[in-house]
């Protein structure tokens, strides 16, 4: 049986980036997603134009049935929105007594215009670290969340620094590792602007922790599979590019 993974992220209705990209990822590699919805957002291919959060009394009506009856084998976490939903998640890391391995891809603002954060999201997002296994964000957002040695230093088990902002005819992913060596990945850029390869990218190391796969062999997989979606990418609309999953 595949197992389930419990997701945890906004709607995005142009279904490249959030909830969207989550499941079409976790099924096309073998797992049961479990999607939980934390904000509906206004977004197209171009841009965010606003966020409205799920009240966080329904979530954690609808997140307490959901694990008594289904525990996860893994838990990805997108796109939380502000303050009152980060409590809300922290409550169900806290109260969970099989603890498994948490993707946190810290979504602060859309690889577009239009950001989705409020301004109290990124310190109440601190007292997720100590139960997160692997923390995904990319180089801009490392530079809001703090220094690698900090995150680290705080609970973050895993944490893969991106570089698809960063500029060259390739980009390298670093992942740095409360205990043992660092290690880098380095893969050719593809032309174009793309939308969800954040999220594809998590919701793929998901689906390997799942499995029961090492931090490093979910990773490899990941960042593969990640890659074959963005050269199969399409352009529906009149923006970025959507990874064909």
């Amino acid at each position: 049986m595949p197992p389930s993974v419990l997701v945890i992220a906004g709607l995005d209705p142009c279904g490249g980036a959030g909830i969207s990209a989550d499941i079409e990822t976790l099924h096309a590699l073998g797992c049961h997603a479990m999607p939980v919805l934390s904000a509906l957002t206004v977004q197209d291919s171009r841009q965010v134009y606003d966020f409205v959060s799920v009240d966080p009394e329904l979530m954690r009506r609808q997140l307490a049935v959901l694990v008594a009856d289904t525990p996860p084998a893994a838990i990805k976490i997108g796109m939380l929105g502000h303050a009152g939903i980060v409590r809300v998640v922290g409550e169900l890391l806290e109260q969970l007594a099989h603890k498994p391995p948490v993707v946190l891809d810290p979504i602060l603002a859309a690889n577009l215009a239009g950001a989705l954060a409020a301004d109290d999201l990124l310190p109440a997002l601190s007292a997720l670290w100590p139960h997160v296994r692997l923390l995904t964000p990319n180089s801009v957002e490392l530079e809001r969340l703090g220094t690698v040695e900090a995150l680290l230093a705080a609970g973050v088990d895993n944490l893969l620094v991106t570089g698809g902002h960063q500029p060259g005819p390739t980009l390298t992913n670093t992942l740095y590792r409360r205990q043992g060596a660092t290690q880098s990945w380095t893969w050719p850029r593809l032309a174009g602007e793309f939308h969800g390869s954040g999220c594809t990218l998590a919701a793929a190391c998901a689906a390997g922790l799942a499995q029961g796969w090492p931090v490093e062999q979910a990773l490899v997989q990941a960042q593969t599979y990640t890659l074959q979606a963005l050269q199969r990418a399409w352009q529906p609309g009149r923006g970025q590019a959507l990874p064909w999953r």
